[in-house]
C-alpha cells in the first residue's frame, strides 16, 4: 500500500480534494493502513480552521483505511484553511503506517507532500463559468461569451480605501487558452483586462485543471505560447489592443497591463484607493482568435473565481540589515530606500556601523530596497516579506 502520487496540490479552502492510497500485489484479502499528517512540512497545523489563527490545515488525525477483497484504491479528504496573506506554497507531510492483514506492507511511496496553493478567497463565487462557444450566426462577431456573463461577486465589509487587490481563477481548463479574454469591472465602473491571449494553443485538459492568481507582486507574467500552470502572475495581455467585449460588458477602452513584468497599469492603479463594496463583475469571452478564421468548436470552464480586497495594514514586521563598504566595514549615513509595488517609498539612514531598520512593514508585500551613497554603488534587491527579515545586507561595488 502506498500513496498514488508523491505530491498533491490543493487550493486554499478547496474541500473537494482527496488523497488516494493504492494497493497492489495480493488483493484477495482484507488489509488496512493508517494515514495521517506528520512533522516536516512548512504549513502550520492546528485543531481546526479558525479565521486569523494562522492555521493552514487541520491536523489529519490517524485515519484507518480498509481495503476489502479486490479493492485497490482508497481516499481520504483534505481541508485546507483560507486566509488573506500573500504566501509561498506551503506543505503538509502525509505518512502511511501500521499496515495490517495478509501480505500487508508499505510500498516505496509511503509518504506524500500536500502542497497548499495560496489563492484569493476572501470573497468567492463558487459557481462555475462555462466556456462552450457554439456556431456563430451570420454577421455576428466570431467570439463567444461565457455562461454566466458576467459572473458577479457582491462584496460587503470591504475597505473603503482598497490597497491590495488579488483575483483567482480556480480550476481552469480550456482546449485553446490563447482565445480567452477576462475583464474585471469594479462597483465604481473601473475596468481592467486581467488576462488576454495567454497560454498559446496548448490545451489544458479537464484532468489537468490549473488555478491562476493575479497579483501585482507576483514577479512574472502569463506565458504567451507556453502552457498555463497553477501559479501567481501579474495581470497580462498579449494582444496589442483588447477591443470591446460584447454587451452587457462596458465598452472599451479598458486598462490593459501588457506583458512586461512590473508593467502598468496594475491592479492597484486601476482599483486601489476606491471603495471595494458593491458588485464586482467578471466578463469572460472566447474570441476564437478574432480577427481570423471561422471559430472552432472548443470548450472549457472556470470552476470558480475569488477576490481579495485589503486595506494598507502594518503588521509590526521589521526589515533590518547592514550597508558595508567593499572591504566589509559598516558605512554610516547611507540612505536606504524601500519602495512598494504602488511606488510608495520610505527611507532610513544607516548608523555609525552601517545598520538600518524599517518598522511596521506590511506582511505579504514585495519591496525594492536600494542604497544611495556618495562613495559606492550598490545593487538594489527585491524582497518579499512573509516574516521579519534581519539580513537584507548590501556590500558596495568596486
Amino acid at each position: 500500500m502506498q500513496f498514488a502520487a508523491a505530491s498533491v496540490t490543493v487550493d486554499e479552502t478547496d474541500m473537494t480534494k482527496v488523497v488516494t492510497v493504492t494497493r497492489s500485489g495480493v488483493t484477495t484479502g482484507t488489509t488496512t493502513v493508517t494515514a495521517s499528517s506528520t512533522t516536516g512540512g512548512t504549513a502550520t497545523l492546528g485543531p481546526a480552521c479558525v479565521p486569523g489563527s494562522g492555521i493552514d490545515h487541520p491536523i489529519i488525525a490517524p485515519t484507518v483505511l480498509t481495503f476489502g477483497p479486490g479493492e485497490t484504491s482508497k481516499t481520504f479528504p483534505l481541508g485546507p484553511c483560507g486566509d488573506v496573506l500573500y504566501e509561498l506554497d506551503e506543505t503538509v507531510r502525509l505518512v502511511l503506517s501500521n499496515p495490517t492483514g495478509t501480505s500487508a506492507g508499505l510500498g516505496a511511496q509511503s509518504t506524500s507532500n500536500l502542497i497548499i496553493n495560496d489563492t484569493a478567497n476572501q470573497y468567492k463565487n463558487s459557481n462555475g463559468i462555462d466556456l462552450f462557444p457554439g456556431p456563430v450566426p451570420a454577421g455576428e462577431s466570431p467570439e463567444a461569451i461565457a455562461n454566466p456573463y458576467p459572473s458577479n461577486i457582491v462584496v460587503t465589509g470591504a475597505p473603503t480605501n482598497v490597497h491590495r487587490v488579488r483575483v483567482t481563477l480556480y480550476e481552469l481548463y480550456h482546449s485553446f487558452p490563447d482565445n480567452l479574454d477576462v475583464l474585471l469591472v469594479s462597483p465604481t465602473g473601473r475596468k481592467m483586462v486581467i488576462m488576454g491571449d495567454a497560454g498559446g494553443a496548448t490545451p489544458i485538459p479537464e484532468s489537468g485543471k490549473v488555478t491562476i492568481t493575479f497579483a501585482d507582486q507576483a514577479g512574472q507574467v502569463l506565458p504567451n505560447s507556453n502552457p498555463l500552470t497553477t501559479a501567481k502572475f501579474e495581470p497580462t495581455t498579449w494582444e496589442t489592443v483588447v477591443g470591446d467585449f460584447p454587451l452587457p460588458a462596458p465598452p472599451a477602452p479598458y486598462d490593459q497591463p501588457g506583458s512586461t513584468v512590473g508593467g502598468s497599469p496594475t491592479l492597484y492603479t486601476t482599483f486601489g484607493q476606491l471603495d471595494g463594496n458593491g458588485t464586482w463583475s467578471l466578463y469572460v469571452r472566447d474570441d476564437n482568435g478574432a480577427p481570423g478564421p471561422a471559430p472552432e468548436a472548443i470548450n472549457g470552464r472556470i470552476g470558480a473565481w475569488g477576490l481579495e480586497l485589503l486595506p494598507a495594514t502594518a503588521a509590526g514586521v521589521e526589515i533590518t540589515g547592514r550597508v558595508m563598504t567593499p572591504d566589509g566595514r559598516g558605512l554610516r549615513n547611507a540612505i536606504v530606500s524601500m519602495t512598494d509595488s504602488q511606488g510608495i517609498t520610505r527611507t532610513a539612514t544607516t548608523s555609525s556601523f552601517g545598520y538600518y531598520r524599517f518598522e511596521d512593514v506590511e506582511v505579504g508585500a514585495t519591496y525594492v530596497v536600494a542604497v544611495q551613497s556618495r562613495r559606492f554603488r550598490f545593487a538594489p534587491r527585491i524582497v518579499q516579506v512573509f516574516d521579519a527579515l534581519t539580513d537584507v545586507d548590501f556590500t558596495g561595488l568596486e
